[in-house]
């Protein structure tokens, strides 16, 4: 029981390590080297697509790494990491296409989605090490 114990935490540690490379390397080089090398129009076109394709992948290893870590015994680190998940997630559907009408004389700030989207992959990092520290803790 020992073993399983230790193969599932150790499982969940490497899935935590992975979310929080994956993460750091959308929001600390992706996006600065977009901005940085194209026009302001491509650089957020390909940040959104981005966000978009890779943000269903990162809610998943969260979740991974929630299962694994439950069967290793730390549910708060599994409900940490069931959170960042759900953060995941609302990255993905803050620029989710609208169906609500603008009100006439006013534009949609677009920008404004694109920034919280990016936030909130930013806050991903610190959930996913505590939920790992937790984890490790057993808490």
């Amino acid at each position: 029981m020992d073993a399983l114990h230790n193969a599932t935490l150790l499982l969940a540690l490497f899935l935590t390590g992975m979310t929080i490379g994956w993460t750091a390397l959308f929001s600390f080089v992706v996006a600065p080297v977009s901005f940085k090398d194209m026009d302001y129009g491509s650089a957020d076109r390909h940040v959104r697509r981005v966000i978009k394709s890779g943000h269903f992948s990162l809610a998943i290893l969260c979740l991974a790494m929630g299962v694994f870590a439950l069967l290793s015994g730390a549910l708060a680190g599994a409900l940490i990491a069931a959170l960042t998940a759900t953060f995941y997630l609302m990255c993905r559907w803050t620029l989710a296409p609208r169906e609500d009408h603008t009100i006439p004389g006013m534009r949609r700030n677009m920008k404004q989605q694109r920034v919280v989207a990016s936030m909130l992959t930013a806050v991903g990092i610190p959930l996913m090490a505590t939920a790992g520290v937790l984890a490790i803790l057993g808490i």
